[in-house]
């Protein structure tokens, strides 16, 4: 409501590291050394799961909402030529500015915040002076420009936004450069409960030194799993099936950089198949453009696409297992096929009405005035729909959903049936499928063009369709874009039907592919077409509406059901 990209994806915050001045009942009980801070870079939006700051739930809840309002003026303004501390105090200003409301909200939250730090008199002679610093900027956003050199903020500052807890600093919030620099803008993360994100915590080890060292250790101590060496070992690019499992069970995870690179360890390239045994390539490729939010603007020829047809195909009837749905669907659909109603009798029209020209002829003999309106002409409502579905063929369609189906085999069965219905029901179509390996080759399966007939063959094209590789979700729909465009119908559908978000291995993931995906629809529609996303993705609800809208989406919770529900749905939207 307040502004921002809605891109950012909001995860929980893990305890890390925070290196400040604990008390002394903190010391003995040993708490205190890692806090869940507010962070946010280009990527996500990282919250703590709980806020007991205060002893008032309701100046907690106030926190809560005033991250979020921070943070939507913060993505929409990233000013990352400032340092961090800066930064915060630029959003706060701007904030308020802008929305003055905010301003008293604001005011309880910083008296409360500085009420609770440390007093003064607590605080080494140099910590002491960057904490007035930070009081004065908490006071006045914008009057303060810099923290001592070296310095950071010896008690953590509960109202500003922290650099990503991949920025490696270990809480210690520098203001000597831009921490957001450092992180890494492609980090796998992975889905894991709350409970585990609560006590997930990663410390940074430096390995090559150059140095030799001696291991010393009290041999009464014995080595467990939660305890590290600091060694630098051979790597193997095998993939360990147990490191889940220990990872889940780890309290303290240590991350080192080595020397040596897993080529397998989040993503792995695939080969592409001989020529011999891949499909046709139709002509050197397209060029199209493609969306950099980090530029904010197009990068133009920057992806190719490779449009490919499978010439090996052998025509095939519709299996038999589809012949009664596809009977059942045909009737269900035949009530919006285009009714032929003839006015006769016209003064003119397309065919001659021969009952009036029988009637004219003998009124002409009798010698009588006959009426000359001899002509019949239709008048019906035609449906003049152009519709293309675009398919999701990624190598993710290999997954199995049940002992026997894999989620290639649903969609053959969905194009197949949504072809039958369409045919009977007289509109035109086109069926496309595709899949990406990096953004220069982006395949584009020619299934079915708007000019050829549904039979046999087109069939063959459908039983013949494998899982490929990645999705390259925005250079798909552009090309499906040109080619509706070019269609002479008043009523442009693009249909696109997917199992999981857009992902390819160059960095087309996470915010980047959202971002470029969202522009592509935005530009279909500017182009007059109608984008509309089905999805067998149970998580779809939680970016399908910032791509295509709260009402350009569908969401088939059973992926057996998608056969079926596919022709009902096209019903739907073209009734």
């Amino acid at each position: 409501a307040l502004g921002g990209c809605g891109g950012i994806q909001i995860i929980a915050s893990a305890p890390r590291p925070y290196f400040y001045a604990r008390g002394f009942l903190q010391k003995v009980a040993g708490s205190h050394r890692a806090l869940a801070l507010p962070c946010l870079n280009t990527q996500r939006l990282q919250l703590p799961v709980s806020v007991a700051l205060w002893s008032d739930p309701a100046l907690n809840r106030e926190l809560y909402l005033w991250w979020a309002v921070l943070a939507a003026q913060a993505s929409s303004d990233p000013r990352a030529d400032l340092p961090w501390f800066q930064r915060n105090q630029y959003w706060i200003k701007r904030l308020l500015q802008r929305f003055p409301g905010w301003r008293g909200r604001y005011c309880d939250l910083q008296r409360a915040h500085i009420a609770q730090r440390p007093p003064l008199e607590s605080y080494t002679a140099t910590e002491r002076e960057v904490e007035q610093a930070i009081r004065q900027a908490l006071c006045e956003p914008g009057s303060v420009d810099s923290l001592p050199q070296g310095a950071f903020a010896p008690y953590p500052v509960w109202l500003w936004l922290y650099p990503d807890v991949d920025s490696g600093n270990n809480g210690r919030c520098s203001d000597t450069g831009d921490d957001d620099n450092n992180a890494s803008s492609d980090v796998y993360q992975e889905n894991v409960p709350q409970e585990l994100a609560l006590r997930r915590r990663g410390q940074t080890v430096h390995t090559d030194d150059g140095r030799d060292g001696l291991l010393v250790f009290r041999l009464e101590n014995l080595f467990s799993w939660s305890e590290m060496v600091n060694l630098d070992r051979c790597t193997d690019d095998s993939v360990d099936p147990d490191a889940a499992r220990v990872a889940r069970d780890l309290e303290l995870i240590h991350v080192s950089r080595q020397r040596q690179s897993l080529s397998a360890q989040v993503k792995f390239d695939l080969d592409l198949p001989a020529a011999e045994n891949d499909e046709l390539a139709l002509g050197e490729g397209l060029l199209l453009p493609e969306w950099d939010y980090r530029r904010d603007g197009l990068r133009n020829d920057y992806c190719c696409v490779q449009p490919m047809l499978n010439i090996q195909a052998e025509p095939c009837p519709l299996p038999e297992r589809l012949v009664p749905l596809a009977r059942r669907l045909r009737t269900e659909l035949s009530e919006l096929a285009p009714i032929r109603l003839w006015h006769r009798r016209q003064s003119e029209g397309e065919e001659l009405d021969m009952d009036a020209w029988l009637q004219y002829r003998c009124e002409m003999e009798r010698g009588a005035v006959a009426d000359q309106e001899l002509y019949k002409n239709f008048r019906g409502k035609l449906r003049d729909l152009d519709c293309l579905l675009l398919a999701d063929l990624s190598m993710s369609t290999e997954a199995y959903i049940n002992n026997e189906q894999r989620v290639i085999d649903i969609i053959q069965d969905s194009l197949l049936l949504f072809s039958e219905a369409l045919t009977a029901l007289g509109d035109r179509f086109a069926l496309y499928g595709f899949s990406s390996r990096s953004r220069r080759h982006v395949r584009f399966h020619l299934l079915k063009n708007f000019n050829e007939l549904y039979g046999d063959r087109v069939r063959g094209r459908l039983m013949q369709l494998k899982p490929g590789f990645y999705t390259r979700m925005g250079a798909a729909l552009r090309q499906a874009t040109r080619v509706l465009t070019e269609q002479p119908g008043q009523q442009r559908l693009l249909l696109l039907l997917t199992d999981g978000k857009p992902n390819d291995i160059d960095h087309y993931e996470g915010r980047y592919g959202i971002e470029d995906t969202r522009v592509a629809v935005r530009e279909a529609k500017a182009a007059g077409i109608t984008p509309f996303c089905i999805t067998i993705d149970k998580e779809g609800g939680e970016y399908l509406p910032y791509l295509f809208g709260t009402q350009g989406y569908a969401t088939i919770s059973s992926s057996e059901q998608l056969p079926k529900q596919l022709p009902r749905l096209y019903a739907t939207l073209t009734q």
